[in-house]
C-alpha cells in the first residue's frame, strides 16, 4: 500500500510531510542527544571512522549524531565501507554528503584517496569543511554543490566509487547514457524507494549489462552492545539510532562486472 501511496501522493505533499516527520523526530531526539554529547563527547568511538572528530557548537545538532559517534550509523554497510577502505581507490565521490560523515570519514580511512563532495545545501557545505579542516583532510575534500551527470563526466574515468544519497534526485543522477563513466565506477546507492517506487527496478535496468547488483536492507539498531548508551531506557535508545527513515530502506552495491 505504500508503494501505491507514494505512486499517487503529490511530491510537494511528501515533502510536507517528510518536513513534519522531521520536525516530531528531532525533538524527540535533541534532549538524549544532548545528554550523549555531554557525557561522551563529540569523537566517534566506533564504527568504520572511528576517531571521526565533530566540532564543537553544532547547532542544531545532526539528528542522527548519536548513532554516528556510536558506530550504529548504517551499519547495514560496513563491510561495503571496509571493501572501499581496503580497494586502493583514488577518489570517492560522495552525492549528498550533508555535513560530511562518509566525506571526511572516507578521507581519514583512505590516506591516498580525494573525496569529492557534493550537497545542495550550503549548510551541509559549510559543516562539511569545517569537518575535514578539524580532521585534517581538508585539502583532500572537493567540496561542491549541485552535482549532474556532467559533473561526473569531469572526473577520472577508473580508480572511483560513487556513493548516493540524494533524496530521489538518483533517478537523475545514475544515468549510463547520460554519464558513460558510471559504467566503470563502483556504485553504492541509497534507493529512496518512497519518493520514486520504480527506482530499484530501474537501476537494475541501468546496470545489469556492466554491474553485479547486490541489494542490502535496512536493518533494526537498538545498541545493546554501546556501554555509551547504557543511560538511555531502550524505547528512547530505538528512536535515536532508528535514523528517521519514513519507511524500511536499502542500498543497492553495484560492482563493474569482471573486477573485485
Amino acid at each position: 500500500m505504500r508503494r501505491v501511496a507514494a505512486a499517487i501522493v503529490p511530491h510537494a505533499l511528501k515533502q510536507r510531510h517528510e518536513r513534519w516527520s522531521t520536525a516530531r523526530y528531532l525533538a524527540a531526539v535533541g534532549p538524549p542527544t544532548q545528554e550523549y554529547v555531554h557525557r561522551h563527547g563529540l569523537t566517534a568511538r566506533y564504527g568504520p571512522f572511528a576517531g571521526l572528530r565533530y566540532p564543537e557548537g553544532l547547532d542544531p545538532h545532526p539528528s542522527d549524531l548519536v548513532a554516528k559517534l556510536a558506530g550504529t550509523y548504517e551499519s547495514e554497510l560496513a563491510d561495503v565501507v571496509a571493501e572501499w577502505v581496503g580497494s586502493g581507490l583514488e577518489h570517492v565521490v560522495d552525492v549528498g554528503c550533508a555535513e560530511g560523515y562518509y566525506a571526511v570519514g572516507f578521507a581519514m580511512a583512505m590516506p591516498g584517496a580525494t573525496v569529492h563532495a557534493y550537497d545542495i545545501d550550503p549548510l551541509a557545505r559549510e559543516r562539511c569543511a569545517t569537518m575535514a579542516a578539524l580532521n585534517g583532510v581538508k585539502d583532500r575534500v572537493l567540496i561542491g554543490s549541485a552535482c549532474s551527470p556532467a559533473t561526473l563526466a569531469g572526473l577520472p574515468a577508473d580508480g572511483v566509487a560513487l556513493l548516493a544519497d540524494c533524496e530521489g534526485y538518483e533517478r537523475t543522477l545514475l544515468d549510463p547514457s547520460a554519464a558513460p563513466r558510471l559504467r566503470a565506477w563502483t556504485i553504492l546507492v541509497e534507493l529512496h524507494e518512497f519518493l520514486d517506487p520504480e527506482i530499484r527496478s530501474t537501476i537494475a535496468e541501468r546496470f545489469s549489462p556492466t554491474h553485479a547488483i547486490e541489494l542490502i536492507g535496512q536493518t533494526e539498531h537498538d545498541g545493546p552492545g554501546v556501554p555509551e548508551l547504557a543511560f538511555i531506557d531502550a524505547s528512547t535508545r530505538r528512536i535515536l539510532l532508528s535514523e528517521r527513515r519514513p519507511e524500511r530502506m536499502s542500498w543497492a552495491v553495484l560492482r563493474p562486472r569482471g573486477r573485485s
